[in-house]
């Protein structure tokens, strides 16, 4: 790993040890978990594993077998070490390959669900991931996308901050604009919820920064290499923070139909809360149910 005048974001997180948790943390875990009804029988991969945070908490909270796919290899070598030191009764059931989502190395019909926090949002090439998804993916198995998506306007200086940060630029999108990205036609749209993410005090922020550069590991650095990593990461933190200021996370659940070449019927009768598109070929909420 370079540890010159700047760390590549993924390097940083893997440096530091931080678990770069889902949106939500194990709660979102829990709730996608019943959602996807995951049980001691499945099979499922997550896109975009990072360092394994996901697939270890699936593993650990359902009994099912996980196979995390990720192509930052040092993200895949913490995730690895994370697995390492986990009972045996959940390290035998969770493994982490580096790969690309786009040329998945495992036979059609393996998994029975697919997990992803956000990774498809900046694939180059969504089409063949999405090809590639359902290929491994057996008939009726399910597809979840946990995704941030701006519900107020950020300054402007906000985004070329973030992109700083990350190294790469994240559109400024709302719910709707990525849910077109993230539905594509051919899937059935199975669940969609919303809620707000809410920024942390600065003296949160602070001696959360502080408490993950305090390891060992880092320690262990040269001073000046030390010192830069934990400026580095201080500073990710907060602009991560006052981007949550105005920042939702959204829950996709799709689902792969059964190969018979019929259609299913749409539903008529729905419950509040449940976004449709057939007919109109839009998200549409149902009259009293817009959540923010």
């Amino acid at each position: 790993m370079d540890l010159g005048q700047h760390i590549g974001y993924v390097d940083l997180v893997s440096l530091v040890g931080e678990t770069n948790r889902c949106p939500g943390g194990k709660r979102a875990i829990s709730r996608l978990a019943q959602t996807l009804h995951v049980g001691p029988h499945h099979r499922v991969l997550e896109v975009g594993s990072n360092t394994g945070f996901t697939s270890i908490e699936l593993a650990a909270i359902t009994g099912c077998r996980t196979d995390g796919v990720e192509i930052n290899a040092a993200a895949v070598e913490e995730a690895r070490r994370s697995a390492a030191a986990l009972p045996a009764r959940i390290a035998e059931r969770v493994s982490f390959h580096v790969g690309d989502v786009r040329k998945l190395p495992w036979d059609e019909e393996t998994f029975d669900v697919v997990v992803c926090g956000g990774a498809l949002g900046f694939v180059e090439g969504r089409e063949p991931a999405f090809s590639e998804i359902r290929r491994v993916l057996r008939p009726l198995g399910m597809v979840s996308i946990t995704h941030l998506y701006y519900r107020s306007t950020p300054p402007a200086s906000l985004p070329n901050r973030l992109a700083d940060v990350l190294g790469f630029r994240v559109p400024v999108y709302g719910w709707k604009e990525w849910l077109e990205e993230l539905a594509p036609a051919g899937w059935e749209l199975y669940d969609f919820t919303r809620r707000p993410l809410a920024a942390r005090p600065t003296e949160v922020v602070d001696a959360y920064a502080e408490h993950l550069t305090s390891s060992a590991r880092i320690q262990a650095l040269p001073p000046e290499q030390r010192d830069r990593v934990r400026e580095q990461w201080r500073h990710a933190c907060h602009v991560f923070n006052d981007n949550h200021r105005h920042l939702g996370v959204m829950d996709l659940v799709l689902r792969r139909p059964l190969a018979t070449g019929v259609p299913e019927q749409p539903e008529l009768f729905l419950e509040p809360g449940v976004y449709d598109r057939y007919f109109t070929h839009e998200f549409v909420p149902l009259a009293g149910t817009e959540n923010r």
